[in-house]
């Protein structure tokens, strides 16, 4: 089966890199990110699996949260149980959501209760781009970036210089408004953002699959001079969300309420020869859960504090990077018997060595010494070799694990309990790829592996235990080609094979297609996706869905409007992505939106 998918992904390669017209075009890409090591670098000079989705991306995409904006991305699946409602976290290359860390300009919101993030929750309108490094990153963020590391980037007040309002409205009684508001001064830049999402939900069996989202972001920006930089941010992210249940199993008046409030104070020197950066946070998360009709009423709350400090040197042939955090998790939970806490130290250090003629070699190293469960160090190499000025080949070979939470040392229930004694999960993985820029096509494919060992298994057994091994074989293509001018293609396929290693059991759906075709001309822009998903687990059906945006400027009593529709499941499939959980037939959002 590996070498089929490996023919179909030879001959797609030479249908995007063949040129369209007899000379050879060059395409260039300066497109920076951050995530990979902690400073800034070129995507291409990157050796690791890193996809990036710019502003341009998001406003094009229709999607309505991150979990729907970065469900198309190679190596990517959202576990998604349906509608505005459902509960939206993210599983790459195979790996659980709580195996994945997810963090908001460059600052974990991971909880230490389940470990996961419901990305459903986090709306779009303050959002600058989303990176997603894929393949383990402990080396250089610690617990839970065995799977990947996900930043969600957000905007500052001179991405926008002036007022913007946005208002949508949709199917399933659909309602959504969002202000954005970006002023620079003399020494500072200010931002803020209001948005709501409102939905009275698709279930009508039972009706209780609505939601409420209200979501408040500032980020102020002040600059002592042209090298340092003070940042304070607060973020305040609320939703109501009504529970219906599986189809099996229903809770017509279940209902769950999500707050975080985060608050940070960053400072930022930048010299010719070292960037420098330091901040501090508290963040606080508080979920409440009530079923009357199995008189279950819970609450936890979540709060942690956090230091970190980042210092990135640079030299000729070298760029070192090394740091330190402190961060303090605590959880007051009606389900567990008292009040935990926990605070892990940690130090890292990564080197990138340029000397060699075309050739990268970076090797980093992080040591966390956490009260749980000790300590844990995780080494991690990367290799870059520049082929020519558009191909460049990359290696890496990195070890990461995921801590046990406070749920699974503690849990305190009659058909499950915690285990104080577990050890955290530990994996290694390998990757090999190519990235390449020609004849205006973009080309990224990948071979990945992980070993993985001491996960942590719960119900049906009566005690948390770390008694589960698997193993990961995967691929992944990546590629976009612009055809003419206006009109580019865009295709990724990722094939994964996720085993338990003592029972050869299938852990994770095999094959991930999404087809991607947007036309550009001068006053409008079309996009139509396409996604399959195939070789699923529990005997569910395979599933090809397809979205249609169309987006175009107009003029209204002298004033230029933005007009985006979006359709959702636009032939109305009948499908599930989590069993006995339905997801929506085909479904509309028109939204308008303005400046001043």
């Amino acid at each position: 089966m590996l070498k089929k998918v490996v023919l179909v992904m030879l001959t797609a390669l030479l249908i995007f890199v063949v040129p369209v017209s007899g000379e050879e075009e060059v395409m260039e890409l300066d497109e920076l990110v951050v995530t990979a090591s902690r400073y800034q670098e070129s995507i291409m000079e990157t050796p690791v699996s890193i996809e990036v989705i710019d502003q341009e991306e998001i406003e094009e995409s229709g999607a309505q949260n991150v979990a729907e904006l970065i469900a198309s991305v190679p190596g990517v699946k959202i576990t998604n149980y349906g509608g505005p409602a459902g509960s939206k976290t993210i599983s790459i290359r195979g790996s659980d959501s709580n195996q994945v860390l997810i963090l908001i300009d460059g600052q974990s919101i991971n909880t230490k209760m389940i470990g996961d993030v419901d990305l459903g929750q986090i709306l779009l309108s303050n959002l600058k781009k989303v990176e997603v490094l894929k393949g383990p990153a402990s080396a250089v963020y610690g617990a839970n970036a065995l799977g990947g590391v996900v930043n969600i980037i957000t905007k500052k007040g001179s991405d926008i210089e002036g007022l913007n309002l946005e208002f949508g409205m949709g199917s399933f009684a659909t309602y959504k408004t969002a202000l954005n508001y970006g002023i620079t001064l003399a020494n500072s830049e200010v931002m803020i953002t209001a948005e709501t999402l409102n939905s009275d939900g698709f279930r009508n069996d039972p009706d209780n699959s609505g939601v409420d989202q209200y979501n408040f972001s500032t980020k102020i920006n002040y600059y002592l001079n042209q090298n340092d930089e003070f940042i304070f941010d607060i973020i305040s992210n609320n939703s109501d969300k009504e529970i219906p249940g599986s189809v099996n199993m229903q809770s017509p008046n279940a209902n769950q309420e999500d707050k975080m409030e985060n608050y940070r104070l960053t400072y930022k020197k930048n010299e010719e020869n070292y960037d420098l950066r330091t901040s501090i946070y508290y963040n606080n998360q508080e979920t409440n859960y009530n079923n009357p009709d199995v008189y279950v009423n819970n609450t936890h709350l979540k709060e942690k504090i956090g230091f970190e400090l980042n210092n990135t040197l640079y030299y000729e042939n070298n760029t070192l990077t090394y740091g330190l955090e402190v961060t303090n998790d605590e959880l007051d939970s009606s389900q567990l018997p008292e009040i935990y806490d926990a605070t892990n130290k940690a130090i890292f250090l990564e080197n990138s060595y340029t000397k060699l003629e075309n050739l990268k070699i970076n090797i980093g190293i992080r040591y966390d010494n956490n009260e749980d469960y000790g300590s844990e160090t995780n080494p991690r190499i990367s290799l870059l070799y520049r082929v020519n000025n558009n191909n460049n080949l990359f290696f890496s070979y990195g070890e990461a694990y995921r801590a046990p939470t406070f749920d699974e040392l503690y849990w305190d229930e009659l058909w499950l309990e915690g285990n104080p004694n577990l050890v955290p999960e530990k994996s290694k993985n390998y990757e090999i790829g190519i990235k390449s820029e020609l004849n205006n096509s973009k080309m990224e494919a990948v071979l990945f592996k992980s070993e993985l060992e001491n996960e942590i298994v719960g119900y049906p057994n009566p005690v948390y235990k770390n008694i589960k091994e698997s193993e990961t074989d995967g691929l992944e293509l990546n590629l976009s080609k612009n055809i003419t001018d206006n009109l580019t293609l865009g295709y990724s396929h990722t094939y994964l094979d996720s085993r338990n290693v003592k029972t050869n059991e299938l852990l994770k759906d095999q094959y991930y297609n999404d087809v991607s075709l947007s036309y550009r001309p001068d006053n409008y822009k079309l996009i139509f996706k396409g996604s399959h998903v195939g070789g699923r687990l529990d005997d569910l059906d395979n599933y090809t869905v397809f979205d249609l945006n169309f987006i175009k400027n107009i003029k209204l009593i002298k004033r230029n409007y933005k007009l985006k529709l979006t359709v959702n499941n636009l032939f109305d499939q009948d499908y599930q992505v989590v069993e006995d959980y339905p997801m929506p037939g085909r479904n509309f959002m028109l939204n308008l939106s303005t400046e001043f």
